[in-house]
């Protein structure tokens, strides 16, 4: 367990913060979660494409096979940016079911859950939770996904096929809970199941959490993506740059078509690398710059969709002046809505806005490099 220090303001004194541990399971775990969702760290699960999220029910009923009436529920049940259904149980380290128990309870509702939520249940429920956001799901920056219809179809798809995320959060993990989930998640190459230990730090009344994830090793990792979940629904693919161009020409006009290629190609040609997506019904690619952040700065679609994804472009200095510049470039070109986290235009005119933003990679190349010679001096 590592330790939390308050240091002054000239790095010269160091007071420890002593760690505390919930005494109030809803209060200081279930309230700290609903209110702040980031607690489950997704730039921990997915460093280059960071998990968002989206609350689809607190408390969400599971029904009883042998009844079919709510018998249990389980604390929370996500959403992320591809539609998998991420089941949270929280649970306080002196709790002694934070063990072993936990485990078989989770499964139980993943177990029986996934008879009953459909799409239409699912959607509800996102709507009642979500009623004081209206814009949660375009916040959420559904990358494949046209509609919320089409987001609940591919999660309650996703439920039958059981390909779901079961998260086991707490405020410090016991030593053999956290070996079982590693065990575990190396051995389901459908269902991620992790660790998040919300450790708490208080020093004069100021309280500091640090989530941090477990479980998920290197050797799961490789073990999730040689699984053959994606290929054999038929619904997901990896795209490529010859299967993204060919999807592209069915759907836009071919000047759209090579504006798109050309600002593709200038990227590249400046350093800039692109991921290629997984999406259902259109290809997808994302630009990032290694030298600036691991984060993709924005994703462009065979269906001509654009997101900039200023929501998480936060992985250092470097990375938040380049987010900035990035907004401020794209509102001089005439690109709206950017008070968004996640600004997604669905009609770009690929003609005129495609030569701007390669000219606007460029330019972020020379302010970055500009601040970094002033730095220097």
């Amino acid at each position: 367990m590592s330790k939390i220090y308050k240091v002054d303001n000239t790095n010269s004194t160091t007071v420890e913060m002593p760690m505390v541990f919930c005494r109030n399971e809803d209060k200081e775990l279930q309230q700290l979660l609903l209110k702040n969702h980031d607690m489950l760290p997704g730039d921990q699960i997915d460093p280059i494409a960071p998990r968002r999220w989206l609350l689809i029910k607190r408390e969400m009923p599971v029904p009883s096979p042998s009844n079919g009436s709510d018998a249990w529920s389980i604390d929370f049940l996500f959403g992320d940016q591809d539609a998998t259904p991420t089941l949270v149980e929280c649970k306080r380290f002196a709790d002694t079911r934070a063990r072993r128990e936990i485990i078989g309870q989770v499964f139980e509702y993943a177990a029986n859950g996934h008879h009953y939520w459909n799409k239409a249940t699912l959607h509800e429920y996102a709507t009642q939770e979500n009623a004081n956001r209206p814009d949660a799901f375009e916040q959420l920056a559904t990358r494949d996904f046209p509609s919320p219809d089409a987001y609940f179809e591919e999660m309650e798809r996703r439920l039958r096929a059981g390909e779901i995320r079961i998260v086991f959060f707490l405020e410090r993990a016991p030593l053999e809970l956290r070996s079982i989930v590693e065990f575990l998640n190396e051995q389901m190459p459908r269902v991620q199941i992790l660790l998040v230990e919300a450790s708490q730090h208080e020093l004069n009344g100021i309280r500091v959490v640090s989530p941090r994830l477990f479980g998920y090793t290197e050797e799961a990792r490789m073990a999730k993506s040689a699984a053959p979940t994606l290929k054999t629904t038929g619904l997901r693919r990896r795209w490529d740059v010859e299967s993204f161009f060919k999807d592209a020409l069915e759907k836009l006009q071919p000047s759209s078509v090579d504006a798109i290629r050309s600002l593709l190609e200038h990227a590249r040609s400046r350093g800039y690398t692109a991921s290629w997506g997984t999406g259902t019904a259109s290809g997808s690619f994302n630009i990032r710059h290694a030298d600036i952040s691991e984060r993709s700065f924005m994703s462009i679609y065979s269906d001509g969709r654009l997101t900039f994804n200023a929501g998480f472009i936060n992985d250092g200095e470097v990375a938040k002046r380049a987010r900035d510049f990035l907004k401020d470039s794209l509102r001089a070109v005439g690109m709206e809505n950017l008070e968004s986290s996640y600004p997604i235009w669905r009609e770009v005119p690929w003609q005129n806005k495609g030569p701007a933003i390669s000219a606007i990679l460029d330019a972020l190349l020379e302010h970055i490099a500009a601040e970094f010679d002033d730095s220097a001096e």
